[in-house]
């Protein structure tokens, strides 16, 4: 073999360097992206929304927000899978229903082919919260029975399980209950609400959080808001969901200023419960970071949001009435906007999960 000539060996420095040169500057020109992305967020808070809580628990700190992800087993843990190194969300989400006592203890899977599994989530991820959403709707007599106590079995297998798992539990009771999908008329959603958590306290369990989960938009037979409020001693937290909301660089709609006024004016804090750009994530385009991700983190700065929720989803695999023109928003599509998300949430304003959580939600 030839020896290597001295030319040669210049030519292959110079290409080495030129190559690194190109590489590192790659680099510098993605993360000044990421930061020019991240600073289109508006971070002025509106004083109106600081306020003292009353009659509540498990409060992130002034100036914090937990950080949860959800939804499903299947994309828990596929969301590990692509960002293996980043600090894992300080709450996970899953769900359940009132009717029967599955995807608690064991996975259950349902018709779409997703499961749920709150005990996974227990055991995989020692620090950090619960945020257990309760399905319940005005169909198939599912409110009727549930005041009449015939779930009561299953609210109390639900209670004797929590009680073991020590950690925060965020359960949304009757989530979304004011939109048309779920035919809750208000008297007895509120009945039906108010017996589940009497069931639960009557069985000891005082790691839970009440969280009131409104749909945020036009209402179930536009019944007034307050129609449905279960009581202040009764709801510790107060949710939305942020889906189509989050597209109008206006602000959020009508419905939704409502909810977090009603809010304030009981003195509670409110968690962004369920949010997504059901518009999609597209591979190759960045664009919905300006016209969802810019307006949604705005959101939760202006109006001291105290919690949120990213529900990590290919619509199109989810067999769902009325979502059929919702899209593939995955996190983890877009390389950029993931990027610029985390840059965000690695903020110290996101609490994530750490041997310290629990003690800043005020949970002993």
């Amino acid at each position: 073999m030839k020896p290597i000539s001295y030319r040669n060996r210049f030519r292959y420095l110079c290409s080495f360097m030129i190559f690194t040169f190109c590489l590192v500057s790659s680099v510098l020109a993605q993360n000044e992206t990421e930061d020019a992305m991240v600073s289109k967020i508006r971070t002025e808070v509106d004083s109106n929304y600081v306020y003292d809580y009353e009659k509540t628990k498990f409060v992130p700190p002034a100036g914090k927000t937990l950080l949860i992800m959800g939804q499903t087993e299947q994309r828990i843990k596929e969301y590990k899978r692509k960002f293996p190194e980043q600090p894992n969300p300080g709450g996970w989400s899953a769900y359940w229903a009132i009717t029967e006592f599955v995807g608690v203890t064991k996975k259950h899977t349902n018709s779409t082919g997703t499961s749920q599994n709150h005990q996974m989530l227990v055991s995989q991820f020692p620090n950090s919260a619960l945020h257990s959403a309760m399905w319940m709707v005005g169909k198939w007599s599912v409110t009727e029975n549930t005041i009449l106590g015939i779930y009561d079995p299953v609210i109390k297998r639900y209670a004797n399980w929590v009680k073991t798992i020590n950690r925060p539990v965020y359960l949304r009771i009757g989530y979304e209950f004011d939109g048309p999908h779920n035919v809750l008329e208000p008297k007895d959603y509120v009945r039906a609400y108010r017996h589940i958590v009497d069931v639960l306290r009557a069985e000891g369990v005082d790691n839970i959080a009440y969280v009131w989960h409104s749909y945020a938009a036009a209402p179930y037979k536009n019944y007034p808001l307050s129609d449905w409020y279960p009581g202040d001693d009764y709801v510790d937290w107060v949710g939305i969901s942020i889906f189509g909301h989050a597209y109008s660089k206006t602000g959020l709609n009508k419905e939704g200023e409502a909810v977090l006024d009603f809010a304030k004016a009981h003195k509670k804090p409110v968690m962004i419960a369920e949010s997504n750009p059901i518009f999609g994530i597209e591979a190759d385009n960045p664009k919905v970071w300006d016209d969802w991700f810019v307006n949604y983190f705005s959101l939760v700065y202006e109006k001291n949001i105290k919690a949120i929720c990213f529900i990590n989803e290919d619509w199109t695999l989810v067999n769902i009435e009325g979502l059929s023109k919702w899209k593939d928003a995955k996190l983890y599509n877009n390389e950029l906007v993931s990027k610029a998300w985390f840059k965000e949430t690695d903020k110290d304003k996101y609490l994530k999960a750490s041997s310290k959580l629990f003690e800043q939600l005020g949970y002993e």
